[in-house]
């Protein structure tokens, strides 16, 4: 009868334990992805502190994040729902396209292909050959448009599911 009641204790014991490391790892997800929004296999957060394009990257990063990058027009919409979300309006945005390193050749901060951009009539013009950064939500359409890296707005990280 002893063996029975240390054996049925032992196993609620091994219960209770396995039940608290799962509620640990449940938690530690729940905190990871606390304030980002899913699209797909990548989560989006908006910032409204007003950065200039470097800066925004340096606050993404130290989240093991980049400036988001952008690959569809549902996806490009997702971010525009994300900052909405948290301003009520669409503000003028840092993502993390740029032309710093070659003309006319944009790459993403993230190292995904740029195969997609939503650039407003006109854009990229690299007005002043000074604007070598991408924000989105430009003028009344909301589109995309090549500006000069030193200014300072709100932006939108991305990182991928662990």
């Amino acid at each position: 009868m002893k063996l029975l009641t240390v054996s049925a204790l032992l196993c609620a014991v091994m219960v209770v334990t396995t039940v608290a490391g799962q509620h640990l790892v449940v938690k530690r997800f729940r905190h990871w992805y606390f304030g980002w929004s899913r699209y797909g296999n990548r989560y989006f957060r908006y910032f409204p502190f007003h950065y200039t394009w470097a800066e925004a990257q340096r606050h993404c990063q130290s989240m093991h994040a980049n400036l988001a990058s952008v690959h569809s027009l549902g996806e490009y919409r997702k971010i525009q729902r994300v900052i909405y979300r948290s301003t009520h309006s669409y503000p003028v945005t840092w993502i993390g396209g740029s032309d710093a390193q070659q003309e006319r050749y944009w790459f993403w901060i993230d190292g995904t292909p740029f195969t997609y951009a939503y650039w407003c009539r006109g854009e990229p013009n690299n007005i002043g050959r000074r604007e070598h950064c991408l924000h989105m939500n430009w003028t009344g359409l909301n589109c995309m448009n090549d500006k000069s890296c030193n200014y300072r707005y709100p932006f939108v990280c991305v990182k991928k599911r662990r």
